[in-house]
């Protein structure tokens, strides 16, 4: 997922989802509903994104699904407008989507320095990991945890869950039906024209005099 995504300006996000519900045959379908709600509401503001998952269950979170957004910053607002960790307030959009299903969430910020604001130890942390340079090679290491064996249930018959990518980069996808050229009408004089539909004298009708 990370290696030909032809995104512009991509940015790497963990999210965590918990459900405060006790678990149920409907849990791992819980999860998926609130990947694709952010989903669609990221790709309604324009920002292309692609995910992977993984379902896990220990004794301190229960059933939990990790989930890494990748995303392109080229939307019409900043995505940590949708990804952030706000409870409260106009951009709490995921605490309270959350809320309303009985969930929770984490937000895991990347943990290598160079990640940080500056690319050193005294800089702030980041919601999100971008691709660029060496940093790429520590998100690589950093998404490869969905494939952990690590407190993997083996009693769900599904624990991998991920978008279906399109082959196409964004900026080479063939055009959609509403930006397929319509094709043009036939001319008057180049359209056939039923038997009955023409003038008499064209049937070889006389009129009686």
């Amino acid at each position: 997922m990370l290696n030909g995504h032809g995104f512009a300006r991509p940015r790497l996000y963990h999210l965590v989802l918990l459900d405060d519900a006790a678990e149920s045959p409907t849990s791992v379908r819980r999860f998926q509903g609130v990947i694709k709600e952010l989903c669609r509401k990221l790709r309604g503001e324009g920002i292309p994104v692609r995910w992977r998952a993984a379902i896990e269950r220990d004794d301190e979170k229960g059933l939990h699904c990790h989930v890494f957004f990748l995303l392109d910053d080229v939307g019409m607002i900043n995505p940590c407008q949708i990804l952030n960790a706000k409870r409260y307030g106009l951009q709490a959009l995921l605490g309270a989507m959350l809320a309303k299903r009985a969930m929770n969430f984490h937000l895991a910020q990347p943990k290598a320095d160079i990640h940080r604001i500056g690319g050193t130890r005294k800089g702030d942390r980041m919601n999100y990991a971008t691709l660029a340079g060496a940093k790429l090679d520590d998100c690589k290491e950093w998404i490869s945890y969905l494939v952990k064996k690590r407190s993997k249930p083996s009693d769900l018959p599904t624990i991998y869950l991920s978008s279906r990518d399109s082959k196409y980069p964004p900026k080479t996808m063939p055009p959609t039906a509403k930006e397929k050229k319509p094709r043009e009408r036939r001319s008057n004089q180049h359209r056939r024209v039923h038997p009955r539909t023409r003038p008499p004298e064209a049937r070889g009708i006389v009129g009686s005099s």
